[in-house]
């Protein structure tokens, strides 16, 4: 009712701007031409106003054939805009929301800035949602929020936001529209508005959208109410690990909050829980902000390998303190160091990133702690300290294992090297030639090209050059009686192309038109399902590595990707695998009779048999595992493995 109000007021309104000019008009000063055509309007304005009149006392039939009548006129624009919105008003009134919506969207195609445009879209908005099109309707309403200077249009729109998003199931982007209205309205909307907030989080929200929230709302409300609501989920699942890590971060961020007190008692008793296991594991890893995603596959990865190591190993008694290294409030080194004075693990994982290993690294031989990063790609970790570790999949393990395998198993011996001139493709090129020479092979040519080139024929030729001076060679091939061909015979076995999928697309179709059809090689990079969209017959066959592949036929690979889609319902990604990893080395060291963080470094020191998911392994002198990777190749639009 409300809208219809304002749907009338706004067509009123709107005539009124014009009257008085039509009545000092009738002069007889005015030209005939232009007396017309004020004739003309005052009729046109007259079949408006009784298409009015016939809407309000609910003439809906009378009122629409007016409307036509008039609009097949060609009234001025003005009017025209009058009679789409009446007529649109009075179809979505007798339940023809189809035709009014179409005769809506006709008003903003043909006057997109007409004075009426922001009603239109407002009306249009509950058309859709009537419609059940809640994608169109947030579109359209989320322009009268952003474009209107009405504060109850720009509620109106919010209103109706909200039930668009609640329909989709995006509680999060409802509360969002709520917070915006709840500025807009008086304290009992207020009231209102917070208790649809309340009950959405408490009867609505699964563990994802309460932690998508609290990242919206970390320090303010309701991130508040859906940190709590957070903990009560997974106290209830017995996730413990989960709830002491929310409880931290409820404390950090709301250290004067009614609900403070309770979350203490409750962390003290999580705690005691924690430090009364035989053994404590810590893992320093974001549960917030940007690196959130990556924080929370590792620790799915820890968590399966203490319940594997449960189950399998009957190892009872040991522990999980997590620490979130983004929402630190103090330097990450003295919160980490609390964490090692309070709980004094034998091992921790973590953390994540480079620069966060250098700020801290003192803490892992002061502590005689081993500390194992599970994803910092690191070449030496060593360098920090004889307590550091990592099962990161790096570089030199990828270039490494793909030189040996193109060697040893296809029986390449020369060798080429496209790569991007940037930090990555320069380290991929060093470090291949290091593999090159030491396995014993030859490498002809090195090109690098910028990313941003879109043709790098000035490479191949270059390179093709080099290597007609050396290998390479070109005969002439009779194509009939009269034409011969020139036909060019590489003196290499393969290509190494690291990159991204655009770039190697562009790269293998131009070596292609050079008769360059030797096998590629690349790293890890390849594994993304928009190489096939990008490149076609020119990687067909291409071989590359990777550390993990969910469609190994190995039968572990395969039991564990089915336990982690049990547990978590998702994929495990490559940082859940080298955490998981990393989590079972230190649970295999404690099987083996290690009762300290001493004794698990010396079992990583002097041991060749650590089990990884997919082999044994040992730790190098640089501190990171030396375990099988994955060689992956092209095979006809698919990824298959082949070692």
């Amino acid at each position: 009712m409300r809208v219809t109000v304002l749907l009338l007021s706004s067509l009123l309104l709107f005539s009124d701007l014009w009257l008085p000019w039509v009545v000092r008009a009738n002069s007889s000063d005015v030209p005939a031409s232009i007396l017309v055509a004020q004739q003309q309007r005052y009729s046109d304005q007259t079949l408006l106003d009784k298409a009015k009149t016939n809407f309000e006392i609910q003439e809906f039939d009378e009122a629409l054939s007016t409307l036509e009548s008039l609009i097949d006129r060609q009234p001025p624009p003005s009017i025209l805009q009058e009679a789409y919105f009446l007529q649109a008003a009075i179809l979505r009134t007798t339940n023809q929301e189809q035709s009014a919506a179409s005769i809506m969207e006709q008003l903003l195609d043909e006057f997109p800035m007409s004075p009426l445009a922001n009603e239109t879209r407002l009306l249009l908005g509950q058309l859709y949602l009537t419609l059940e099109q809640p994608e169109r309707a947030i579109t359209v309403l989320q322009q009268v929020f952003n474009f209107s200077a009405s504060p109850a249009l720009r509620q109106d729109a919010l209103s109706q936001m909200r039930d668009a998003h609640i329909k989709q199931g995006q509680n999060v982007e409802a509360i969002k529209a709520a917070l915006e209205e709840i500025a807009l309205v008086d304290y009992e909307q207020r009231a209102a508005l917070k208790t649809i907030i309340q009950d959405l989080i408490l009867q609505s929200m699964d563990e994802v959208s309460l932690q998508n929230l609290i990242e919206a709302y970390s320090d303010r409300y309701p991130g508040d109410l859906a940190t709590i609501r957070l903990i009560e989920l997974h106290t209830s699942h017995g996730d413990e690990v989960l709830a002491e890590r929310d409880i931290r971060t409820f404390l950090q961020h709301f250290p004067d909050h009614p609900y403070a007190q309770t979350a203490m008692a409750l962390l003290q008793s999580f705690m005691h829980k924690i430090k009364i296991n035989r053994f404590v594991i810590a893992a320093f890893l974001p549960s917030s902000g940007p690196l959130k995603s990556f924080g929370t596959d590792s620790l799915n990865g820890i968590r399966l390998a203490l319940e594997d190591g449960k189950e399998q190993l009957g190892l009872t008694s040991v522990g999980l303190v997590v620490k979130d290294t983004a929402s630190a409030s103090n330097p990450l080194h003295d919160e980490l160091e609390q964490v090692l004075n309070d709980f004094t693990p034998i091992a921790a994982i973590g953390p994540l990133l480079s620069r966060e290993i250098q700020s801290i690294a003192d803490l892992a031989d002061d502590y005689d702690v081993p500390m194992l990063t599970p994803s910092a790609t690191l070449l030496d970790v060593r360098r920090f300290g004889s307590y550091w570790f990592s099962t990161a999949l790096t570089a030199t393990l990828q270039v490494r294992q793909l030189v040996d395998y193109a060697m040893n198993q296809l029986g390449h011996t020369r060798f080429c090297i496209i790569a991007p001139e940037t930090a990555y493709g320069r380290e991929m090129s060093q470090l291949f030639t290091q593999a090159v020479e030491y396995f014993g092979g030859e490498l002809i040519a090195v090109e690098h090209y910028s990313e941003q080139q879109t043709d790098v024929a000035e490479q191949i030729v270059r390179l093709k050059d080099t290597d007609l001076a050396m290998y390479g060679t070109i005969e002439e091939e009779k194509i009939s009686k009269e034409k011969k061909r020139t036909v060019y015979t590489p003196g290499f076995d393969a290509i190494f192309v690291p990159g991204k999928p655009v770039n190697l697309a562009l790269i293998s179709s131009q070596l292609a038109f050079y008769d360059i059809n030797t096998p590629l090689l690349g790293g890890n990079s390849w594994h993304n399902p928009e190489i096939f969209r990008w490149a076609r017959h020119g990687i067909e066959h291409g071989i590359f590595t990777d550390g993990f592949f969910l469609n190994s036929p190995d039968p572990s690979v395969h039991a564990f990707i089915e336990r982690y889609r049990t547990r978590f319902g998702s994929d495990p990604s490559l940082f859940a695998v080298q955490a998981y990893d990393a989590a079972w080395l230190v649970l295999d060291a404690i099987r083996n009779g290690a009762t300290s963080g001493d004794e698990v470094r010396k079992q990583f020191l002097l041991r060749h048999d650590l089990p990884t998911l997919n082999s044994f392994a040992s730790f190098g002198s640089t501190g990171v595992l030396n375990r099988k990777i994955y060689i992956l190749q092209v095979d006809k639009g698919r990824f298959v493995q082949i070692n």
